[in-house]
Parts: C-alpha cells; structure tokens; sequence
C-alpha cells in the first residue's frame, strides 16, 4: 500500500512542475529529485551554429565556489541552493534535498535566512531579468553555461519578480528549455540560485500598441543589430549617442579624435581601475600603387582595443602573413571586420591612404 502509493507520487513529479506533498513525503521525493536532476545535466544539448551568448569567457571565477558576470557585474553561487561546492563541481547532499525545493513563499524567506548567516552575508534571490542572464540561447536540457554551473538541473528556478497582472503570480526560469513564466506562488516548489550585486535596472517596456515602422528600423539595419527583435527599440538611437562626437569631413565620427580629446575614454575592464596597453607604433604598407601609402596606427587601435581582439584572427603577428587588398576589407575581411561595421567606412580612403609618396597626387580625393 505504500510502496504504491510513493509510485504514483513519484510519477506525478515526473509529469507535473507542481509538488504539494507533506514534510514527510517530500524527503523521499527530494532523494529521487538529485538523481534526476542531475542526470539531466549529461543531457545537455548544444547547437554548434548558435551563437554563444554566455561563453565562459564572460565570467570571473572566484575561489569561494562563485563566479563574476563580466556583463552585468553581478556574482552568482555557482551551486543552487542544497548543492554543495566541492571545489571543481556541484554535489547533490541527499541529506539536506529537503532544502532544496521552495515555495514562492519559502524560497523568499530561506534567502533571507541566509542572508543573515556570515557565509551568505548580502546574498539575494534574484530578479527575473538578472536570472535571464544566466540563459543559454546555444544549450538546453539544461540551458545555462554547465562549465561555470557544474551539475545545474534542468529545472524551474524562482525569482524575486512578481507578477505585474496579478500578484498572486510570480515569474519562473525554466533552464531545460530556457524560457521565462509565470506561475502561481501557492502549490508549487522550485530551486533557488543566489546572487549579489546591486540589482539590475529594469528594462524600459516597450509600448505594445505601437509597432516599429520602416524608418524607425531602417536606422538599425546596419548588419550588427538583429531588426527582428521585439526589444530593438529600447536601446538608444545612434544618433543620439554620437550627437555629441567629434566629426571627420564627411560628417561621420571621428574615433581617433574621440579618443585623443577624451571624449570617449574606454577602460581596460568593466570594473575600472586598470591601465590600457598602448603600443605607439605605425606600420606603413607601401603596395598602393599611385595611390598615398596607408598608415596603421596601433596607438589609435590600442587606446581602446586589446592585441588580441585582432591577433591571431584578422592578422598573423608576423610580417607579411596577411594579403590585406581592398577586395579583402570589402568581404569583412582584414580591416573589414571593423571597418564599414563599427568603424568608419572604407570609402573614407583619405584616413587610411594619408602618407604621400613621389607620383602620388596631393589632392587624390
């Protein structure tokens, strides 16, 4: 009779998101919960042609089981709540599953409970817009980074974020799929994973009623920026940033005169507080036929970009390795990786072709 009566409880966890059992069952259920969850993590499936928009990269990793979002500047338990860092992974404790399944509710008051004990001083559930950053657009099942959450299960995690509509609703993460609801607070229990920092801002909303028209897209359209996606529009127009900006002859900014009088001042890390490596030194490549010979500066480049931003991937280190050629930097090539896209265009010849020579007209463009 009881043997029968956990089999149809354990298929019911199974096949539902919903857990309402007693204090009593539940110890057996959070036993059987470890083995599936984190089964489900050697589950996980990536797609190769997706772009990686939480490559490890992005994170910091700390000693004390925590890693850094390079991003948002927020620091995140790499273990959910009743998983142990063992120093390289997370361990399911099957002694303590009993914690780690909440309420709405509960999961509110066990972060303030450990929000009073010394080890998680200042530690905080998080909104549903910080959990999102957590999120895998290449990975599911689960969809979240496994290198920087090792053992992280395939299932719901709550957040902080109520619902707006109805307050008797909150706001879910689901990292099997990577998708974001809502759901009742009564009746239903989920992991927790904590985080500090100062809380992110949130995301201006877009007014549904109106849709983005030609024009209001057209500005967007640049090869970089996806016009597809609903939340383009709440970024800042380029032209508003760049109002400001020093400008060349063709009324495009000037970077380099940006960079030189301040009006821009890009730091080494997100976090500030660490010196630029600038190399001053030209290179002038000389193959330019009548044309002015063309001068690289690494000091212009340098002032905001990393050697390896460019080395090994758009040039070898060693002399003569690329074949850089106009028809290169118009395939996105070269020079092109950057100019035309974020830099200024390649038609603006004068900026690059600035070193005259004998049989070079003074007045080529």
């Amino acid at each position: 009779m009881i043997r029968s009566r956990y089999h149809s409880e354990i298929n019911f966890m199974l096949n539902s998101s919903v857990l309402s059992f007693s204090k009593s069952r539940l110890a057996v259920v959070g036993c059987l919960s470890a083995a599936i969850v984190s089964g489900s993590a050697l589950a996980q499936t990536c797609e190769p042609s997706e772009r990686d928009n939480v490559p490890s990269q992005r994170y910091v990793i700390n000693s004390d089981g925590t890693v850094t979002d390079r991003v948002t500047a927020l620091i995140w338990q790499r273990c959910a709540v009743g998983q142990t860092w063992t120093g390289s992974s997370c361990d399911e404790d099957r002694k303590q599953q009993v914690r780690s399944w909440f309420s709405w509710k509960d999961a509110n008051r066990e972060a303030e409970r450990l929000h009073d004990t010394n080890r998680f001083k200042d530690w905080r559930l998080p909104t549903a817009q910080e959990l999102r950053t957590l999120v895998s657009n290449k990975c599911t099942d689960p969809s979240i980074n496994t290198e920087m959450f090792p053992g992280a299960p395939s299932w719901f995690f709550s957040t902080i974020s109520q619902y707006s509509v109805n307050d008797q609703y909150a706001w879910r993460v689901d990292f099997k799929k990577g998708v974001t609801e809502s759901h009742l607070k009564s009746g239903t229990s989920y992991h927790i994973r904590l985080v500090k920092g100062d809380v992110l801002a949130t995301a201006r909303k877009r007014n549904s009623t109106k849709s983005a028209t030609d024009e209001e897209l057209a500005q967007w359209d640049d090869g970089i920026h996806d016009i597809n996606n609903p939340d383009l529009l709440l970024l800042q127009k380029p032209k508003e940033v760049t109002r400001d900006l020093p400008k060349d002859s063709r009324g495009e900014v000037d970077w380099a005169a940006a960079l030189l009088t301040g009006a821009i001042q890009p730091r080494a890390i997100r976090e500030g507080g660490a010196d630029m490596v600038v190399w001053d030194q030209d290179i002038i490549f000389t193959e330019t036929a009548t044309m002015p010979h063309v001068r690289f500066p690494h000091k212009l480049h340098s002032m905001w970009l990393a050697c390896e931003n460019c080395h090994d991937e758009f040039f070898g280190t060693s002399k003569g390795q690329a074949d850089i050629s106009m028809e290169s930097i118009y395939q996105g090539r070269h020079c092109g990786a950057c100019h035309g896209r974020v830099a200024f265009s390649p038609n603006s010849c004068e900026r690059c072709h600035s070193v005259l020579h004998e049989g070079a007209p003074t007045k080529w463009w």
